[in-house]
């Protein structure tokens, strides 16, 4: 059974400040994206291996550090609230991808992008020539600039979130009886958004890389992390058409 605190922290609605750091923790309290006033979260010094894209919901999230933990990964949505200005993922060894939505944002990643084997982390990865980043566990599969028809399941499941969410407004119209309660929960919160038009998407992602080493930022970091950026596009017009520095 989980302490006490990571239970209840999700009823703190009032709470804006929260440092868990050295806690030895595997992952982040569930309901943590119920603590709606939180603007500064501190997560440094665990073994986290990955960041819930429901923190990416967090509307007043001003600063994130999760810094010397386990992370592969970061959420598709990472960075895309106006209001998150501020990520530090300094010395997560594995983490290769940071969502283009960072752009622009300060940001800490020093000690990233270590070389590493594949085969090590059994997570889905992208290569586009010597580079490689593995993306979210909750991704099913990679589109590419040939794909041309989106796959049965991603195509049924944006329907339906057009249809019940801008037209109804209600997601909860939908019971479990409609629905398994996993795709319930991928509607009301997506894998992500469309880095270039921010159409929802929740199976399938088309990623581009930005080696950080090739862009204005590049000097900020002088060669002290390898990591690229990613944007992560819902078709293939999308993906030809999107340009991190335009």
């Amino acid at each position: 059974m989980p302490p006490v605190w990571i239970v209840e922290v999700g009823d703190l609605r009032e709470l804006q400040t929260l440092d868990i750091s050295t806690n030895c923790l595997i992952t982040l309290p569930e309901r943590l994206h119920m603590c709606l006033s939180l603007q500064y979260l501190t997560a440094d010094r665990n073994h986290l291996w990955y960041v819930p894209r429901h923190l990416c919901q967090l509307p007043s999230l001003n600063e994130l550090s999760m810094a010397g933990n386990r992370l592969a990964f970061l959420p598709l949505d990472l960075g895309r609230s106006r209001e998150l200005q501020y990520v530090y993922v300094d010395n997560n060894i594995h983490l290769k991808g940071l969502p283009s939505y960072l752009y622009n944002k300060v940001i800490g990643c020093s000690g990233c992008g270590s070389p590493i084997q594949v085969s090590e982390v059994k997570l889905l990865s992208f290569s586009s020539g010597q580079l490689t980043v593995f993306l979210p566990a909750e991704v099913k599969s990679i589109g590419t600039e040939t794909d041309h028809v989106l796959p049965l399941q991603e195509l049924a499941m944006r329907t339906l979130y057009n249809t019940y969410y801008r037209f109804l407004k209600d997601l909860n119209f939908l019971t479990p009886i409609s629905l398994p309660k996993s795709l319930l929960e991928l509607l009301h919160c997506p894998l992500g958004h469309c880095h270039r038009c921010s159409q929802p998407m929740f199976t399938i992602v088309y990623p581009k890389l930005f080696p950080l080493r090739e862009t204005p930022m590049a000097g900020l970091h002088q060669g002290r992390t390898t990591v690229s950026f990613v944007a992560y596009c819902c078709s293939t017009q999308c993906l030809q058409t999107f340009d991190l520095l335009s």
